[in-house]
């Protein structure tokens, strides 16, 4: 496996429609003089960053040809990861066309991926585009859809296990994907459509439907995120026309923005806010930085495609998009505006005002700091000898339904983010809450307990945590098990700091 390092900033965007493209050189070789984009290697688009069981930010990306520019000419889908949101390490091309399902006549095309940590296993859900051969004197057929690969690992190795998502319907794409604090997943994908995910998270539970999310502008790349009980659901907007060199802000043409609604369900109905990313290279500080030849503007400002992603890490949310900014270096050292089907990930803050709503994001060009996290990997809390409708046998938790467990005065510092148990005797279709402050408190995360629970994932059950944080918090455990006793043992707060992985020690 080979590793490579970067320095990196904010900002991920969507893909829109491709259109014959003359390919450019990549003649300036020299690096890339600023932090955003993150990965300057490599052409990388449609970031999807999540916090991973190891503490670090985990980003899976499609990839744009270096060479042949178009959507129809994407092929694969890398990893990288962080431990400081500023540097990052290439884990490798996790996915390919040349994995896929073998056929007749195909020209495969793998485009704006999201992934997911379960139980011991790493989905990735990604949105395929085959163009098939039908028969002699006819049009190619062009077959869209999605698909989920799985490794026990999450830089791989990745197998795809459902070549195609029956529940998803004909041009499935860009998808998405979500856990909720009960546990209930959700995909969610183009033409604002989403659906519950089955509990072996590998299609649609029921029927799809339309998620009301408040206004008609959807294109697509839809994102969901969750912050403080709110519902946050972001996208791409429809558009009209090339942005006009002399008058890139003109009010009357329907912009290329990320818009989002917010709300109190996964499910909604939301409520439409307003624009959470402007169009590429919106009013970026170039004072000292690089502008279009006669333009005040940088030079990736003409280009047009958006596609984001939130993730919080230690107290902050991040925001992920794309530009073409590097396409503009590496072809024309920012004389022209790059490809814009050659892109690249930034990352930059997202912040909100006092009633919760987000902020427009400040693209940049110089990105994120980094972030220094000194707190234990993982805590091990001791678990009481008294509480309700439980005893404690060996440092076994022998649990009936309604079972209490209390933690008091731990400190969870900038944040935990998942936690498990190990299972020794389980239950059908039960789970363990994880509340704060009390029993009915706010819920941060379910265990589930099911059948195979003490055999799959070496008897552990976790759970992605939301808001673990702060000194002195006290945690409770509520049992729900359909009137059965259970028996758990070793609760562990972990994904506290990141693990170190092979290339960290290469950070310049």
């Amino acid at each position: 496996m080979k590793f490579k390092v970067l320095s990196l900033i904010m900002t991920a965007s969507l893909a829109i429609p491709s259109i014959g493209l003359a390919a450019k050189k990549n003649v300036n070789d020299k690096p890339y003089p600023y932090g955003n984009p993150v990965v300057t290697h490599m052409y990388t688009a449609d970031a999807a960053p999540k916090v991973m069981p190891d503490g670090r930010v985990w980003m899976v990306t499609s990839v744009d040809h270096l060479d042949k520019p178009g959507y129809h000419n994407m092929e694969a889908l890398q990893m990288f990861s962080t431990a400081d949101m500023k540097h990052w390490v290439d884990h490798g091309t996790i996915l390919h066309t040349q994995d896929m399902p073998e056929g007749e006549d195909e020209d495969w095309a793998i485009w704006a991926p999201d992934m997911i940590y379960r139980n011991g296993t790493y989905y990735i859900y990604y949105p395929m585009r085959n163009l098939l051969e039908v028969s002699k004197g006819k049009k190619k057929k062009v077959d869209r859809y999605i698909a989920v690969a799985e490794s026990n690992r999450p830089d791989g190795e990745y197998k795809v296990t459902v070549d195609r998502m029956a529940g998803v319907p004909f041009a499935g794409l860009d998808p998405s994907v979500f856990i909720d604090d009960d546990g209930q997943a959700y995909l969610y994908w183009n033409q604002a459509y989403m659906g519950k995910l089955k509990e072996d998270m590998r299609d649609i539970d029921g029927k799809f439907f339309k998620l009301n999310y408040g206004a008609k502008n959807f294109m697509e790349a839809a994102w969901m995120h969750k912050r403080d009980g709110k519902y946050y659901y972001q996208y791409h907007t429809k558009y009209n026309g090339k942005v006009d060199p002399n008058n890139p802000d003109d009010p009357n043409r329907a912009k290329s923005h990320l818009d989002y609604s917010m709300g109190d369900s996964p499910t909604g109905p939301l409520t439409y806010k307003g624009t959470v990313n402007w169009e590429l290279g919106y009013q970026v500080d170039n004072s000292n930085g690089p502008k279009l030849p006669g333009k005040s503007y940088v030079p990736w400002r003409l280009t047009q495609s958006n596609h984001g992603a939130v993730v919080e890490f230690h107290g902050q949310e991040y925001f992920f998009y794309h530009t073409s900014a590097l396409s503009s270096w590496k072809q024309d050292e920012f004389k022209e505006r790059g490809t814009w089907t050659q892109r690249s990930v930034a990352v930059d803050y997202l912040n909100y005002d006092k009633d919760g709503n987000a902020l427009p994001v400040q693209q940049t060009l110089e990105g994120v700091s980094a972030v220094s996290i000194q707190q234990p990997f993982s805590i091990k809390p001791n678990v009481p000898n008294s509480g309700t409708n439980y005893s404690l046998i060996q440092d076994k938790i022998v649990a009936k339904d309604g079972a209490i467990v209390k933690f008091d005065n731990l400190d969870l510092g900038t944040g935990y983010y998942y936690f498990g148990m190990t299972v020794h005797k389980t239950t059908r279709h039960g789970h363990i809450e994880v509340r704060r402050d009390s029993p009915d408190g706010m819920l941060m995360g379910t265990l589930s307990l099911r059948d195979n629970s003490a055999e799959i994932n070496n008897a552990r059950t976790e759970t992605f945590l939301r808001e673990a944080k702060g000194d002195n918090s006290t945690i409770y455990l509520v049992f729900k098990t359909n009137g059965n006793t259970v028996e758990v043992s070793s609760p562990d707060f972990f994904a506290g700091a990141p693990l170190p992985v092979a290339g960290d020690n290469q950070f310049n």
